[in-house]
């Protein structure tokens, strides 16, 4: 359940709801919204992928750091 209300709290900071120093509040956004459709919303969102990868920047991280090798 954390990982799903992380992955929410990114997409959000990423879309740009939210600034980094606001991180807690986003958080606790999420943690109030949770249920069980977290995937389906998450997949609905057509720019998940560039949303994740901003909020990433955000707390200094790059998406190639995560990457595994095939």
């Amino acid at each position: 359940m954390d990982e799903q209300i992380d992955l929410v709290a990114l997409a959000w900071l990423g879309r740009g709801d939210g600034e980094l120093d606001e991180w807690d509040d986003l958080r606790a956004e999420a943690t109030h919204a949770h249920n069980k459709r977290t995937a389906e919303y998450l997949l609905g969102m057509p720019l998940l992928g560039d949303y994740l990868e901003e909020a990433l920047s955000q707390f200094g991280h790059s998406v190639a750091e995560f990457e595994q090798p095939l």
